[in-house]
C-alpha cells in the first residue's frame, strides 16, 4: 500500500516537475538574450559554492547541494506542500530552462552527455523526495482530520528517504563530479 501511494504522489511531482520544466524551456524560446543573462547570473550564484577541482571535493559538494534541496522537498510537506511545490516548481523551470538554453547553444549531444549520466539518479531522487514531501502532507491532512499520527508518518518517510533518496544522490554526485565531465570532454573532441 505504502509503494502504491509513494509511486502516486512520486507521479505527481514528476508530473509538475515536467509541466514547469516545459515552461522554463518555452520562456528560453521568447527572450534569448535575457535567457543568457539569467544562466550567467544562475551559474555565479548556484555554482561558485559547488565547483571545485578536485572531484571527490565535488562530489561531496555536489551531495551536500542536492541533499539540501532533497530534503526541502521532503520536509516542505510540513508545509502542507507549498514549499515541496515551490522547490519542485522552481527547480522545474531551471531545468528546463537551462537544457533549452544549452542544447540551443552547444547542441542537444553536448546537453545529454551533460546531465544524463547523473540526471538518471538524481532526478530520481528528486522526484521520490518530492512524493515523500506530497505523503507528509497527507499525513497532516489526516491528523488533522483526526485519522492520523503525523509524527509517526514522518518518522516513517524519513526511513524511506534515507534508504531510497541518499543513495541516489551519492551515486549521481560521484557520477557527476568523475565520470560526467570525461563524457563531456569526449563530446566536445568528437569522439562521440
Amino acid at each position: 500500500m505504502f509503494k502504491d501511494r509513494l509511486l502516486f504522489s512520486s507521479i505527481f511531482a514528476l508530473i509538475i516537475f515536467i509541466t514547469f520544466a516545459m515552461f522554463g524551456a518555452f520562456s528560453v524560446a521568447q527572450d534569448k538574450e535575457t535567457a543568457g543573462l539569467l544562466l550567467d547570473s544562475l551559474k555565479d550564484q548556484v555554482f561558485s559554492n559547488i565547483m571545485d577541482d578536485n572531484p571527490f571535493i565535488l562530489s561531496v559538494n555536489l551531495f551536500v547541494n542536492n541533499l539540501e534541496a532533497s530534503l526541502l522537498l521532503f520536509i516542505g510537506g510540513a508545509t502542507f506542500g507549498l514549499l515541496t511545490m515551490f522547490v519542485l516548481i522552481t527547480n522545474g523551470i531551471i531545468i528546463g530552462f537551462v537544457v533549452s538554453y544549452v542544447s540551443d547553444e552547444k547542441g542537444i549531444l553536448s546537453i545529454m552527455a551533460s546531465i544524463i549520466p547523473h540526471g538518471i539518479f538524481e532526478i530520481p531522487a528528486f522526484i521520490i523526495a518530492a512524493g515523500l514531501g506530497f505523503l507528509l502532507t497527507e499525513a497532516l491532512w489526516m491528523e488533522f482530520k483526526g485519522v492520523g499520527d503525523t509524527a509517526l508518518s514522518a518518522k516513517k518517510y524519513a526511513k524511506k528517504f534515507v534508504l531510497y533518496v541518499c543513495p541516489l544522490l551519492a551515486v549521481a554526485a560521484v557520477i557527476e563530479a568523475f565520470i560526467t565531465p570525461k563524457i563531456i570532454d569526449l563530446v566536445l573532441q568528437g569522439v562521440l
